[in-house]
This record gives C-alpha cells, structure tokens and sequence, in this order.
C-alpha cells in the first residue's frame, strides 16, 4: 500500500451546466467514465466520492454504490470543510489525492507521476496546475492529512473554504511542489465546465479508447480542429477567478 486515499469531489449543482457530472457519453455518465480511469491509478489504494447533502446529490451518492465506491456527504459551499470531514472517516492514510468532477479524462499515468514526485520530495503539497503545464482537465493535487488540518482550521476566506487547497498553496507555510510536463499543453481544454466542453469531451471519449493518454486527446484534437475550436477559448479557472472577486472574510 502507498497509504494514499483519493477523494473526487462531485456534485450535480452546476452554474454553467446543471447535471454535468451524469450527462452521458459512450454509453456511461461522465462520472462514471471518470472513476474507471482513476481506478487505473497504481498508485491509489481508495477511492471515495465526495458529494453534497442536497437531494438532487443522492445521484452521485446511488452512483457510487452501484459502483462499489464509498460516498460522502457533506457541505455544498465550504469543500473544505467537505474533505476534511471525509479523510476523518479514514485516518488510516496519510496523504490524499484531491480529483474535482469535471475531469473525466483524467489521465491516471499524470496522477501516478504527481504521487512518486510528492513521495519522492517529501512535500506538503504537491499538484500539477501551479503553474499548469498540464492540459486542463488533468489537475492532480496531493497533500498530506496534517496539511489539510491545519488549512481546516486557519483559512478564514470564502475562497479559501470554497477551493479546498487555496489556503495550503496560499499561506506559504507549507513544503509545496508541482509536476511539469514535458513540455507546455496548458492551452489545450480536457475538462467539462461548459456546453461547449461537453461536445469535446463527448467526441473524445466516443472517438479514443478508454485508456487513452492525454496525448492522444490532443492528436485527435489536433486532426479535428473545428471541434478543437469549440472550447478554446473559454477561460481556465472561471470559478477560482469568481471566487477570488467575490472574496470575503468569515467569522
């Protein structure tokens, strides 16, 4: 065991596209697509989906179990909140792999590299999105459980409980790290927060096999350049941007 537990956070609330996470492509919910490829992971030893106590989330909460997948359910706005309260029912791992809903093409070699390069580094936190050199939809964050306790007990901004790991990465008080790729794919669009995410997102997975790596994605783009087109230029990180506008402190 590498003692690692992965929490992927989803929930059916969406501004931009209601319902994102169980829309369907290739015959299966985008979820769903999502947790068979991080099930590829070698180096995870749990998977456990984090969702919200709203009714409209007992679809996620019935998706896991149809799964076999433990959910949890816990605070819509302070995620926070939500992943601490989640790694408390499992004090048996020490490090945790945060994943967000709307990558279903998560590439689990990406995550594989981001765990050796936390271990081998002996890092607080580790991702691969700061800055990104990743395609977005690939963001794998890793960090410790006394990293996510002490963020739970001291981030007092509304961004801060929003984004689970803004405080961590913010306070410079902890060991952080991030993994590059080879080269720069950060302009390329593999996540799913818009319409026009979805129609790329649905012609990748009917149109690669299902253990496709990132790279592939990008080929098939690449030779498809007006489905390329239709989400390039949506802006990364809308809702972390949002967020930090709209900042607050709480009491």
């Amino acid at each position: 065991m590498n003692n690692i537990l992965c929490i992927i956070q989803a929930r059916m609330s969406s501004t931009r596209l209601p319902g994102k996470i169980l829309k369907e492509a290739g015959g299966m919910s985008l979820l769903e697509y999502e947790i068979r490829r991080v099930r590829r992971a070698k180096m995870i030893d749990k998977i456990v989906i984090a969702t919200t106590a709203k009714p409209e989330d007992d679809k996620a909460a019935q998706l896991s179990e149809k799964l076999d997948l433990e959910c949890f359910r816990g605070s819509e706005d302070d995620v926070l909140d939500r992943y601490y309260q989640c790694a408390l029912r499992y004090p048996e791992y020490d490090s945790i792999v945060r994943i967000t809903g709307d990558c279903p093409l998560i590439d689990p070699r990406v995550i594989d590299q981001a765990i050796v390069f936390f271990q081998q580094g002996d890092y607080d936190y580790v991702s691969n999105a700061s800055p990104p050199t990743f395609p977005d939809g690939m963001d794998t964050e890793i960090f410790t459980r006394e990293s996510l306790a002490a963020a739970w007990r001291k981030a007092r901004l509304s961004s801060e409980r929003e984004h689970a790991t803004l405080y961590i990465v913010k306070s410079g008080k902890f060991k952080t790290g991030n993994v590059r790729a080879e080269k720069d794919y950060s302009r390329y669009r593999l996540t799913v927060d818009n319409p026009e995410d979805f129609e790329v997102i649905a012609f990748l997975i009917e149109h690669a096999a299902p253990d496709a790596d990132f790279r592939e994605y990008i080929k098939l783009l690449e030779a498809n350049p007006e489905i390329m087109a239709k989400n390039m230029a949506i802006q990364r990180n809308e809702g972390l941007a949002k967020s930090l506008k709209e900042d607050k402190q709480l009491t």
